[in-house]
């Protein structure tokens, strides 16, 4: 039975809005009840996946290249911000939770140093690469995604927290550990670096179970190899390194290589790409599409730029002077089209809280939903007084979804549909499977795809308080 037939129930003496949390982990809200109308209600607006998770292992990837000082201060400055984000979340508009808190975080950073990939120069790179590197005493593979560790950190090669342990010193190990530095090579390979590393999975990194959610930043191209020795074979002049990488993608991994690797057997609900790197601030946050289509993100050779390339965003001091140029990372783009849910922000962008408070979010819309003990009251025949609006990803139409219902488009021209409430067939239903957490859910068919804005509104009925005495 729809919602908005519900809502003027005369069974109903009293009316509170569950409270719908991430990832299909429906639940509703614990709070003291006050005396409130009939008509009262409040919207819960999330972001949603088709699974739930509690686990989570972020891998950090940063380039570690001379010119990236301020960018890592930028990224290290906000570690706090997503590791409490993860461990206690924020509160919404009705002060509860926005998502439950992990079970168990954990977190690694690996470089953008892989030297020159196991190829002998005979000169070496600039840049710490290759046979002349002081940094790796000659290991043409460089730091080769090995995961860092400093036992001034207090952690590493893997930092771990679970429930109880204290945030704050767990983020600032996780801060430590994010100082990478800026001696690494000139010559970024972040993605081949990420890929390696989970690959070798060192000290158990990359839970099967668990969210694995990957964060790059970088100012440059990534110019992971697929073949080195044709790539170094074929460089006449170091100077060119950068306009010969993007210019010979055929010797570079292959993005759909790269996408299987990085994910590994993970479903889209278990696997978050997202990186900080050369896109126009502009496009911060917009979809992978429409950063490739947009003619700044077009690789031009610029003689003027120190890496022969036209940047695709120029990072601004307080006082307009610039503290360097970031390159088009069109193989982020490329590589987040195929990893729904991808996100992309500006490395130039003044403060990267936006960003990281994306990818909060985000990570937070996979995880289970807050139970309560204060359940609906169905019908004789199952149904509750509820509606759920959808906000389908772009591309998708409401024939999505089994029985939807189109309600039109978006401001931003997504598909709005009515999910119905299953009733024996498909849509959502209340779950009391488990007594202790009552919750809404979905049928098999009828999981909204990643990255659906939900809208959930229900009213249950409550008794009012008695009046005070003299009241």
């Amino acid at each position: 039975m729809r919602g908005e037939n519900r809502v003027d129930s005369p069974l109903l003496r009293g009316a509170l809005v569950l409270c719908l949390a991430a990832a299909l982990g429906f639940g509703c809200d614990n709070r003291r009840i006050g005396p409130i109308t009939p008509r009262v209600s409040r919207v819960i607006d999330i972001t949603t996946g088709s699974g739930a998770v509690a686990d989570v292992d972020l891998l950090i990837v940063i380039d570690d290249s001379n010119s990236m000082r301020e960018e890592q201060a930028s990224l290290r400055a906000q570690i706090p911000l997503l590791i409490h984000g993860l461990t206690s979340p924020p509160l919404g508009d009705d002060g509860m939770p926005a998502w439950n808190a992990v079970q168990s975080l954990r977190v690694a950073v690996v470089t953008s140093d892989l030297g020159t990939s196991g190829v002998a120069l005979r000169r070496g790179l600039a840049g710490g690469c290759g046979v002349d590197s002081v940094r790796t005493s000659g290991n043409v593979w460089g730091l080769d995604a090995a995961l860092r560790t400093d036992p001034s950190c207090g952690a590493g090669p893997v930092a771990s927290w679970s429930e109880g342990d204290d945030p704050e010193a767990f983020a600032s190990s996780v801060g430590c550990l994010a100082d990478a530095g800026t001696t690494g090579c000139g010559f970024e390979q972040p993605l081949g670096a990420a890929s390696r590393a989970l690959d070798r999975a060192e000290a158990g990194f990359g839970r099967p179970d668990a969210l694995l959610a990957v964060l790059v930043l970088s100012d440059e191209e990534d110019c992971s190899l697929g073949d080195a020795e044709a790539f170094f074979g074929g460089l006449s002049d170091a100077r060119e390194l950068n306009t010969y990488c993007v210019d010979h993608p055929e010797l570079l991994a292959s993005m759909d290589e790269l996408a299987a690797s990085l994910r590994g057997s993970r479903d889209d609900d278990h696997f978050i790409f997202a990186a900080i790197v050369g896109i126009p601030e502009d496009l911060s946050g917009a979809d992978p599409a429409v950063i490739l289509a947009d003619p700044r993100m077009t690789h031009m050779p610029d003689p003027s730029a120190a890496t022969g390339l036209r940047p695709a965003c120029r990072a601004l001091n307080a006082d307009g002077t610039s503290r360097g140029d970031a390159t088009p990372g069109r193989r982020f783009a490329e590589l987040a089209t195929r990893l729904p849910g991808s996100l992309l922000w500006s490395i130039c962008a003044e403060s990267y809280e936006p960003a990281v408070a994306e990818l909060t979010q985000r990570i937070g819309a996979r995880l289970p939903g807050v139970c309560t003990s204060r359940a609906l009251t169905p019908d004789v025949d199952g149904s509750v007084p509820c509606f759920v609006h959808m906000t389908l990803p772009a591309g998708l139409d409401c024939s999505t979804l089994p029985g939807a219902l189109s309600l039109g488009s978006s401001d931003d021209g997504r598909a709005l549909c009515d999910l119905p409430q299953a009733e024996g067939g498909s849509g959502w239903f209340y779950d009391t499977s488990d007594a202790s957490c009552p919750r809404l859910s979905f049928t098999p068919d009828a999981l909204p795809p990643l990255g659906t804005r939900v809208r959930l509104q229900c009213l249950v009925e409550v008794e009012r308080p008695a009046e005070p005495v003299g009241g």
